[in-house]
């Protein structure tokens, strides 16, 4: 039987329920507390003398070459030297007003013993700190302005880089910027959980200042810092040294950005499988971060080129450019709501699987109502991570195969599988939105064709497969070149994370509509035995498919 408390929410699936629950109920708390307090006085001067300080370190880290940064062979990036970071970078309160009137003149300065920089020890934790710094510069297909716009804007920062960031608030204005452009100078503070696309991975709580500054008519710098030096806050887990980036406008719309990660990070326990992916520093690399600021301002010049291309094509094919356009912007808003049901935010409350032997996959149920955008009922979303002895880009490019889906998907097992549609990224053809349709078998016909929308992509951590089923008809309005935004669906995927040279960490995230389910807090026994089985036989398949395809090899 499954008694009433095996359906209650344990959250992120630790036997220690309370403790986790009452613990994650306190940075609502805390976020409460601190949005008062940042507005206080006394903190206020404090915050913003930090923040001023924090923006000219990250200036002066962004420009300076080696023997600061030094190029790390094995991550394929730029980490930071910390025995020179440390000599270069101390705290001198003695010219910290000196500083900051320079900097509050709108001039910078060249001071290379400067820094706003505390060093920060871990509370109440008994694990060591780890510094995670990495840096990162690359060409973003967007303005400096627009830019600067997404990252003061604590909804479309975290919309933009919602495979890391699962929930951000803004806690408080401190600065406002100039008439022409109300970010220019702006400081503000925020709240932030930063995650892996896993529930058994607790997410990162970060409380920090954010600012922006103008160094002149062609660069600007956002700059954040860590508050546990001004408002001490023993839940926090990542303290953020100044980090963020320098962007510097190009010719044709086009931005150059140096991205700066700088970090000290307790990871505490973290399952063996994460281990490495956590403790080498990729997860939240400067370049993972650059990585998919590229890939969404990649998505928005296909939009921009193909809205070109309507307009010198002739009639007839305005439908066809429209509908391919739409199916793009439906992609987008899969994968937000992919990361927003799957990320490992307080808000995701998780519980293991209540069967003999679902101790690994873990389970949680919505309840929507009121979203044009989601199937209406309860929905249950169904995760579980599971090592396979095969490289992680065998398995990304075996899973993101339309003709491949037949071999893993129990909906489309027996059926002919093939991309009916394919759109990729000219920086990574990796990166790509297609559409699979799934064809009946022979004789077959009562069955209808099924389409799945699918995207793929990659960035220097993992390797992502995120689909969701839409109808037929569905499929035909968005075609014809009509609005996509009250399409319902529920999504689906994969995050294919490195582990070993011959291994790789296969997540799985499966949604769907389940009518036996009355409220939200209960899962019965049939649909106990659908999530497990649905996990079960999906890795079995996979296996069966990809360790027959390795031997024939």
């Amino acid at each position: 039987m499954f008694p009433e408390d095996k359906h209650r929410l344990d959250h992120y699936g630790y036997s220690e329920s309370m403790q986790v629950l009452e613990r994650d109920n306190m940075p609502r708390a805390s976020d409460l507390l601190l949005s008062v307090s940042v507005c206080a006085e006394v903190y206020k001067t404090k915050i913003v003398d930090l923040a001023l300080a924090a923006s000219e370190e990250l200036r002066q880290m962004v420009q300076e070459q080696e023997p600061l940064w030094l190029f790390d062979t094995n991550k394929q990036t730029e980490v930071l030297n910390e025995a020179e970071y440390k000599r270069r970078f101390v705290h001198l309160d003695s010219t910290l007003e000196e500083i900051i009137k320079f900097i509050a003149n709108g001039g910078p300065i060249d001071m290379p013993n400067f820094n706003g920089n505390v060093e920060f020890e871990m509370e109440n934790s008994t694990t060591p700190s780890e510094i995670e710094a990495s840096r990162a510069i690359g060409i973003v297909i967007v303005d400096p302005i627009n830019l600067v716009h997404m990252l003061m804007d604590v909804g479309q920062w975290s919309c933009v880089f919602s495979n890391m960031v699962s929930k951000a608030t803004n806690l408080g204005l401190l600065l406002t910027g100039g008439d022409g452009n109300p970010n220019i100078g702006a400081l503000q503070v925020m709240a932030a959980q930063f995650h892996l696309p896993s529930p058994l991975v607790r997410p990162r709580e970060v409380y920090f200042a954010r600012h922006c500054r103008q160094l002149d008519f062609n660069t600007w710098l956002v700059a954040d810092v860590s508050l546990e030096s001004v408002i001490p806050n023993p839940l926090v887990q990542c303290h953020r040294r100044p980090s963020g980036c320098l962007i510097q406008g190009l010719q044709s719309g086009l931005s150059l950005v140096t991205w700066v990660e700088n970090n000290v990070v307790c990871n505490g326990s973290v399952p063996e499988m994460f281990r490495q992916t956590l403790t080498s520093g990729v997860a939240f690399s400067a370049k993972r971060w650059m990585l998919t600021m590229e890939k969404h301002y990649d998505r928005h010049a296909i939009f921009q080129k193909q809205h070109d291309q309507l307009l010198e094509q002739p009639l007839q094919d305005n439908n066809l450019g429209e509908g391919r356009r739409n199916l793009v912007k439906l992609a987008e808003r899969m994968i937000g709501s992919y990361n927003a049901i799957f990320s490992s935010c307080s808000e995701n409350q998780w519980m293991p699987l209540p069967i003999h032997g679902g101790e690994d996959i873990f389970v949680k149920t919505s309840l929507n109502l009121d979203d044009p955008g989601t199937p209406r009922g309860v929905s249950v979303s169904i995760s579980a991570s599971v090592w396979l002895p095969i490289p992680q880009n065998d398995v990304f490019e075996f899973l993101r195969a339309g003709d491949n889906h037949c071999k893993w998907d129990l909906l489309s097992y027996g059926c002919m599988t093939r991309d009916a549609l394919h759109i990729s990224s000219a920086r990574d053809p990796a990166n790509s939105v297609s559409l699979v349709i799934v064809e009946p078998p022979n004789g077959r016909a009562d069955k209808s064709e099924i389409f799945y929308l699918q995207e793929s992509f990659t960035d220097s951590t993992g390797m992502y497969i995120i689909y969701a089923p839409v109808d037929a008809s569905a499929v035909q309005y968005i075609m014809e070149g009509k609005n996509s935004d009250g399409v319902a669906m529920l999504a689906s995927g994969f995050s294919v994370l490195p582990c070993t040279p011959e291994g790789s960490v296969l997540t799985m995230g499966f949604s769907l509509m389940d009518e036996e389910v009355s409220i939200p807090e209960y899962l019965p026994p049939h649909s106990v035995f659908t999530a497990n089985k649905l996990v079960s036989e999906t890795v079995s398949l996979i296996k069966a498919s990809l360790l027959l395809k390795n031997s024939a090899c």
